[in-house]
């Protein structure tokens, strides 16, 4: 993981509420607020990025002030929540997961609504460009193309979940149909998902937004399906399957 901060963890993030990260005199600080109207007083500090060079790296009495808000910490995380969980699980293994993929600490995090079921904290690593899909019909690959649609590749903690969120992930019929796929379903198999084609910045790498590709099944041969969930306001992609996994070196199968 990136050793540009060291993370204090004083609370863990609830369904029911949405994340907000201040920078404060080089600290980083993560704010937990219920959702709906912002109400003075609201906000519950989840954890702070110290910079590792930090004269006085103890525990602060109340690290709202570094944000000069009415909020306390909780002062009973960790009595029911194992070190395991909290590591594997919620906003402290989403940060170091999304730190270990871009080779730095990620400085935001960002609030989505998402149609349900979705887990509430995801790592981010990268924007979507690109799907290719192998078809049930005919040898040529299918390609969805996705660029500049603002849809965002994230992973569960542990990477092994692959997530796309946000932006316009509608399919149009007539791109359906040139999948070769039945465009009247509502929950549709796209394919077996052969490439996926994102952008993302990787401290490790050059530290420059580039273009990345990864083919699925390229060591196992055992690649995810791309389904395609059209109910509702909001369709979404998902994947189905596979042995990739999200790691420091990128997505690997």
């Amino acid at each position: 993981m990136a050793s540009r901060f060291r993370t204090e963890h004083y609370s863990t993030l609830r369904s029911d509420e949405k994340v907000r990260s201040v920078r404060r005199g080089g600290h980083i600080v993560r704010i937990a607020f219920p959702r709906g109207r912002r109400v003075t007083g609201s906000g519950r500090v989840l954890e702070v990025l110290h910079p590792v060079r930090e004269t006085n790296p103890c525990r602060l009495p109340n690290p709202a002030e570094l944000v000069v808000m009415m909020a306390n910490p909780d002062s009973e995380v960790g009595t029911d929540v194992s070190e395991e969980q909290l590591q594997r699980h919620g906003l402290r293994g989403a940060s170091e997961m999304c730190a270990d993929f871009r080779g730095e600490p990620c400085p935001d995090i960002e609030t989505h609504e998402e149609p349900e079921p979705r887990p509430q904290t995801l790592a981010q690593l990268g924007v979507l460009l690109d799907l290719y899909v192998k078809r049930d019909a005919g040898w040529k690959w299918g390609h969805i193309e996705l660029t500049g649609r603002d849809i965002r590749v994230a992973a569960n903690p542990p990477g092994t979940q692959i997530y796309f969120v946000g932006g316009n992930q509608k399919i149009s019929k007539g791109e359906l149909s040139e999948l070769g796929v039945d465009n009247s379903k509502e929950l549709i198999y796209l394919g077996e998902a052969m490439r996926i084609d994102y952008r993302a910045e990787k401290a490790h790498v050059n530290g420059i937004a580039s273009g990345y590709k990864h083919d699925f099944g390229d060591v196992t041969g055992r690649r995810p399906r791309l389904m395609y969930d059209r109910r509702g306001p909001q369709p979404r992609l998902f994947l189905a399957g596979g042995e990739y996994v999200a790691k420091v070196e990128g997505i690997v199968n």
